[in-house]
């Protein structure tokens, strides 16, 4: 299984001994106000979350990666990676950190590893992305990794905006 680092982060892959951790991050207020739609996540929920990264990473070669600070090795702080969207054709950029690590630019430095990844090893020709419209520190995560807009809608009931990157357009933006 693939672990990938950056500057400050060790990003590996979720596994079921992550649950508890998980179930921290994914049930904090702040994190699942927009990740979760403020749904509180069952801890099986959360197992079988893991389970469908498994086997996305079986799959696909990429899934969800744990978040660990490089200076602290072990200690969960948010999450990043990749799933297959509903429509199940496109592959969808998700993350969260807990509030505490808020502002520190380490959603933005996963996120890059993680797509770079993708278009890299993965082979994925191009990963989209939506967030809450008034989910603005989100919108400037996306706009930070050079995602392009593509829309505003409605979806699942919420005013949302959708963006997508290719591997050409992160080429371009380096």
């Amino acid at each position: 299984m693939p672990i990938l680092r950056t500057e400050r982060l060790i990003l590996r892959p979720i596994a079921e001994s992550d649950v508890d951790a998980l179930h921290r991050v994914w049930t904090d207020p702040d994190v699942r106000r927009y990740l979760w739609d403020d749904v509180i996540l069952s801890k099986e929920t959360v197992k079988e979350i893991v389970h469908a990264s498994e086997t996305c990473f079986r799959e696909v070669g990429s899934g969800y990666f744990a978040l660990e600070l490089a200076d602290q090795p072990g200690v969960l702080v948010g999450f990043c990676g990749h799933r297959r969207f509903e429509d199940g054709g496109q592959m969808e950029l998700l993350y969260a950190i807990l509030p505490d690590y808020w502002g520190q630019g380490l959603t933005t430095e996963a996120a890059a590893a993680v797509l770079q990844y993708g278009f890299e090893e993965c082979g994925m020709a191009r990963v989209i992305a939506s967030t809450d419209t008034p989910n603005q520190r989100s919108v400037r995560v996306l706009q930070r990794l050079g995602m392009v807009f593509e829309q505003r809608r409605e979806y699942r009931g919420l005013d949302t905006i959708f963006y997508s990157l290719t591997p050409q357009d992160l080429a371009a933006r380096l």
